[in-house]
Parts: structure tokens; C-alpha cells; sequence
């Protein structure tokens, strides 16, 4: 193995350590930390927000778009007007253009091809950015890309700028989580073979997302191996949530996620509606011993407005939902600590292999989660919820939730134990990011 004093690995990240997103990114970093010498973050963009506390031998660098990924001005200035390449994107232009998927037309596929093209130029048309980059990677041995979309676009110009400058080649790995993974999710992902046919290590989330890779593309890495992801350590204050003795007359039920279509929260909303408005079924809830029932849900997006604005429309004495917008990571973990939940729910159409559902059987929180991705991969040890069909409706989810309440107490007793036991012994971030860290330092 190689000697950690002497090693250094650079970092390519989507925002870390700047904003509060990547939190999972933010948990594993520690662990990269302590197995290597120093540590290089090229984040895409910055945004709003403060910069986290970084480990001392974590610096930060230039980030590679001087502007929001999704600024279209942004792209024009800096992706259109450059010298950058052009022609190297005359297969992928056709690809979207005469390529087929269930979820985006010609045009949707153009506008994401463009997006991807114009975001490489404007990161290899900044000269001193390119110069950068290339001389923290001339001292590195491990080129670690975090997402396996946009940042990772410059794999094949790095790898060409870096040969005459080294000795030996740095290892390039790109982690695959969900969106930037799975086709379908976008409807298209330009520059597929370009990418994998660059990258030394493919390291995807799930065992789904692995048999994604080997299945659809022809040139992949020469190594694909499945390194999950974990969610950090608590106290163990929470562990009183997991007793018997609860005397709380409502159904907490929450949610965590970025509020856009993909996680399709209006689903949740209207199942709640329906189980209002069920007469039958709530006479069974408040039987069960909940008077009324509480939705909390963590996160913002373009739709928090229209979905706060729905909630105040069905909210009543017995439902009462409440969106937290964009919630700091600590404060989410925060509430489930010092209140806990009877049940979390997510519902998205594609997922990689959820954080969230960690998170909240860390907590002891049961789970119904849609059958997408790697999620089946996180319901493995004894009952631990519900894993549902991705093509449900309102109604169908409205009758799992109504099924779940009605378990005995016993029974949601024992599925909060088996989850936080789940946890502990499959998605722990103590235990995966450390051997996650060492495989890296190690190839």
C-alpha cells in the first residue's frame, strides 16, 4: 500500500465544501483526510453560502465555472465564446438528436446536449483554470471525481495535459450515484463513452447501479466495483425513541429531499388528502390510538412554493403538513434526535442509493420507499418498512401508509430496532468510507 505521508489525492465535487449540499461528501471527507497526505477540492461552482470546516491538510481551489451550473447567461459568456473544442462533440450532437427515450424528446435531449457541451468549454476554455488544474494534478496519485457527470467531462484533455508533465499517471475514479448515472432519470446524459473510457475505476453506490454500467455501455472502466455510501455517527440520546413508552397522540410521518419532479413529494401530499378525506381509515387511525397526523418535510426546491400552497390547502385538524424549505443537514438530524418519526416516506421515480433512508434508520424511522435504483439494496435486515412499486399512485400509497399505521405497537417497536441494527451493520459511515478510503489510497 502506498504511504499516506507521501500521497496526494485531488477532489472534484459539484459545490463542497461550499453551500450545504453534498452532505454525504461532507461525512466521507474525514476519512479521505486521514488516509491521505493532502487533499485538492476543485468544486464546479460555488454558490451562496458559507465554506465548511475542512480538515488542515484539505485545500480548496479555483472552482471550474465562475458561475451557477444552471446560468444559461453563464454558459453563453464563458462556453460559446471560447477556443475551446468543438468538433470532438459531433457524435454525441446526432446521439441526441436521433436517440430515443421514454422521457425526453429531440429537443429536451438537444437542451441537456447543449448544457453538457457548453459546461466543458467554459471549463476548458479558461486557460489559467486548465494550467491549475494540471499542476495540482502532476503531484497527485489519485484523480478522485465525486459525480459521474459534468466535472468528470475533463478526464480525457486532463489525462492528455498531464502525460508529458508526469512520471506515472495519476489513477482517475469517478463515483455513480443516481442522476448522474441513470439515463432515464434526465432523460439523457451526453458524453457517455467519452467519460467511462477514461476513468480508471468506476466506483457506483449500488449493486443496481453497477449492473446499470456492465449492461448499457460496451466501454467501461477496467475495474467497477460497489463502494456504498453511510451516513455519520449519533449520540445515543435517541435511543429512548426506540422504547416502547410513547405517548404521542399523532403519526409523525417525514421527508427529506431537494423538491423537484423527480421526487414527486405532490404524491405524498395527495395520498395524505385522500387518507383525510377516508372516513373508514381515519376512524382506524384514531383507534389505533393517533388522533391526527403530522407530515414534516426537509428540504427546498423549485416547487416549494406550490407544494407549501398545497399543504395549507388540505391541512386541518386531523393532517397537519409543514415544508421546512432548505434545512442545515445538522438541524434535519437535530429533529429526528430529539423527536423522531413514526415513518419516513420517498417516493422518487429514480434514486441511486438514498442518504436519507440511512439517515433516518440511523434514527430508528421506518421507511416506505419506491422500488427504484439501488433503495431495495437498504431493506435487508428483518422489516424495516415498505418497498413499494415506482408506478403507484396516490391511492396505492395512501393504503400503505393506512397499513403501516395499523401494525401493532409491537410491531413498530421492532421495525424501529431492526432499522437502526440495518444501520449499524450495512451503512454506517464510519465503517464504509473509512475502507472506502483505504481502496482508494491502495488501487
Amino acid at each position: 500500500m502506498n504511504d499516506p505521508h507521501r500521497v496526494k489525492l485531488v477532489l472534484f465535487s459539484d459545490t463542497f465544501p461550499y453551500g450545504t449540499g453534498e452532505s454525504f461528501l461532507a461525512d466521507e471527507i474525514p476519512f479521505l483526510a486521514e488516509a491521505f497526505h493532502r487533499i485538492t477540492i476543485f468544486p464546479l461552482y460555488q454558490p451562496d453560502g458559507g465554506k465548511r470546516k475542512l480538515p488542515p491538510n484539505v485545500d480548496v481551489a479555483t472552482p471550474l465555472l465562475p458561475f451557477d451550473h444552471k446560468d444559461k447567461k453563464g454558459f453563453v459568456k464563458y462556453g460559446l465564446w471560447c477556443k475551446a473544442p468543438i468538433f470532438f462533440a459531433t457524435g454525441e450532437f446526432f446521439r441526441a438528436l436521433f436517440g430515443w427515450s421514454r422521457k425526453a424528446g429531440p429537443l429536451k435531449r438537444l437542451r441537456i446536449f447543449f448544457n453538457y457541451f457548453l459546461m466543458l468549454r467554459a471549463i476548458l476554455g479558461r486557460k489559467k483554470l486548465m494550467e491549475e488544474i494540471v499542476r495540482e494534478c502532476s503531484f497527485a496519485d489519485k484523480i478522485y471525481f465525486y459525480w459521474g457527470d459534468k466535472s468528470v467531462m475533463i478526464a480525457p484533455w486532463l489525462r492528455k495535459r498531464l502525460k508529458p508533465n508526469v512520471e506515472f499517471m495519476p489513477t482517475f475514479l469517478a463515483r455513480f450515484h443516481g442522476s448522474d448515472l441513470y439515463e432515464e432519470a434526465k432523460g439523457f446524459l451526453p458524453f457517455r463513452k467519452m467519460i467511462l473510457s477514461d476513468i480508471d475505476y468506476a466506483a457506483p453506490v449500488s449493486y443496481d447501479g453497477m449492473k446499470y454500467l456492465q449492461n448499457r455501455y460496451r466501454h467501461i472502466p477496467p475495474t467497477v466495483k460497489v463502494w456504498h455510501l453511510g451516513s455519520a455517527h449519533h449520540d445515543e440520546n435517541f435511543k429512548n425513541l426506540l422504547s416502547d413508552d410513547n405517548s404521542d397522540t399523532a403519526f409523525n410521518i417525514v421527508g427529506c429531499s431537494n423538491l423537484i419532479p423527480l421526487k414527486r413529494v405532490e404524491l405524498t401530499l395527495s395520498a395524505l388528502q385522500l387518507l383525510q378525506k377516508d372516513a373508514q381509515a381515519m376512524e382506524m387511525v384514531r383507534a389505533r390510538g393517533f388522533d391526527k397526523i403530522v407530515y414534516t418535510h426537509f428540504g427546498g426546491g423549485q416547487l416549494l412554493a406550490s407544494l407549501s400552497k398545497k399543504a395549507e390547502e388540505i391541512s386541518s385538524d386531523s393532517l397537519h403538513i409543514s415544508f421546512k424549505g432548505t434545512t442545515p443537514h445538522k438541524d434535519v438530524l437535530d429533529h429526528y434526535s430529539k423527536n423522531g418519526a413514526d415513518l419516513f416516506i420517498l417516493v422518487s421515480s429514480s434514486e441511486g442509493i438514498p442518504v436519507s433512508i440511512m439517515e433516518a434508520m440511523s434514527y430508528g424511522i421506518p421507511v416506505i420507499a419506491t422500488n427504484v435504483g439501488g433503495v431495495k439494496e437498504l431493506f435487508r435486515n428483518g422489516p424495516v418498512g415498505y418497498i413499494i412499486d415506482a408506478d403507484l399512485n396516490a391511492e396505492d400509497l395512501k393504503k400503505q401508509i393506512v397499513e403501516y399505521i395499523l401494525l401493532s405497537k409491537e410491531i413498530h417497536s421492532q421495525m424501529k430496532k431492526n432499522c437502526y441494527i440495518n444501520w449499524k451493520e450495512k451503512w454506517d459511515a464510519q465503517t464504509n468510507y473509512k475502507a472506502f478510503a483505504e481502496e482508494l489510497l491502495g488501487i
